[in-house]
């Protein structure tokens, strides 16, 4: 079975981690499989979605995997997130179309990361996230430590991080993980429906609008204003900005995909 699937429904690309025996765990393979999709959905869609098979999102790194490696002495963990988990958030980071990871299931360590790296979260009401790493002994990575407190705030990061309990459903919409909490089952198909009301949208203006806030919440305000004024001059050239000023002298819904 491959390290990934990727299909297109309308505008938009669905890409599920097929590992559910080991609830997708990350290797290798499957990062360079992913990476390659996010590459694929900036050439062929509008927004892309993001979910794993079976019961979980995915439980992070495939510790089954190190398991040779630990036989032999500690691995080079540095190493694995510079090849495998490092570049999936640099990725998504980049995509060239906006993201949602639907967390169909357990969502925990580096597996959190991938979703919280996403730029919006769709989470099933029996699915959780757990800051693992805690639990094992290491620190967060695949850039939790960043994603984290920026979400929920630096105090309940700690409780989060230092604890490695499960975060619910419920709680991660109320403390800012995730945006919206589907029935069981549901959360693919209520992702897809809000990915395709993003691909009706304005796309290189999300992207935008995401790199910017990367980078607002990282760097003191006046960085943040020559920013927003530099990318800004770049979009008030782009053709959506036009159709949508045109369209609404016009009085009429603007067509994003006609530019």
């Amino acid at each position: 079975m491959a390290e990934t699937s990727y299909s297109l429904v309308g505008d938009v690309a669905l890409v599920t981690l097929e590992r559910p025996d080991s609830f997708n765990a990350i290797d290798l393979a499957v990062s360079r499989s992913l990476l390659s999709d996010i590459d694929r959905a900036g050439d062929e869609a509008r927004a892309l979605v993001i979910t794993g098979s079976g019961r979980a999102f995915s439980a992070g790194v495939d510790l089954g995997g190190l398991k040779a490696k630990y036989a032999a002495g500690a691995p080079d963990l540095a190493a694995t997130i510079r090849d495998v988990f490092n570049p999936i958030v640099e990725g998504l980071h980049g995509a060239r179309v906006p993201t949602i990871a639907a967390v169909n299931g357990v969502a925990a360590g580096a597996g959190m990361g991938v979703a919280l790296a996403c730029d919006l979260r769709v989470v099933a009401a029996s699915a959780y996230f757990m800051s693992a790493f805690i639990n094992v002994a290491v620190v967060p990575d695949t850039a939790t430590s960043a994603s984290l407190p920026r979400m929920v705030g630096l105090s309940r990061a700690m409780e989060i991080a230092f604890s490695g309990r499960r975060v619910p459903a419920d709680e991660a919409v109320a403390i800012g993980l995730a945006h919206r909490v589907s029935d069981d089952g549901a959360a693919v198909g209520d992702a897809l429906a809000w990915a395709a009301q993003l691909a009706d949208g304005p796309t290189a203006a999300y992207v935008a609008t995401r790199r910017l806030l990367l980078h607002g919440s990282s760097h003191p305000v006046v960085g943040a204003i020559a920013e927003e004024m530099r990318v800004q001059g770049e979009m008030g050239a782009r053709p959506e900005h036009l159709e949508a000023v045109e369209a609404f002298l016009g009085k009429r819904p603007p067509d994003f995909r006609g530019v």
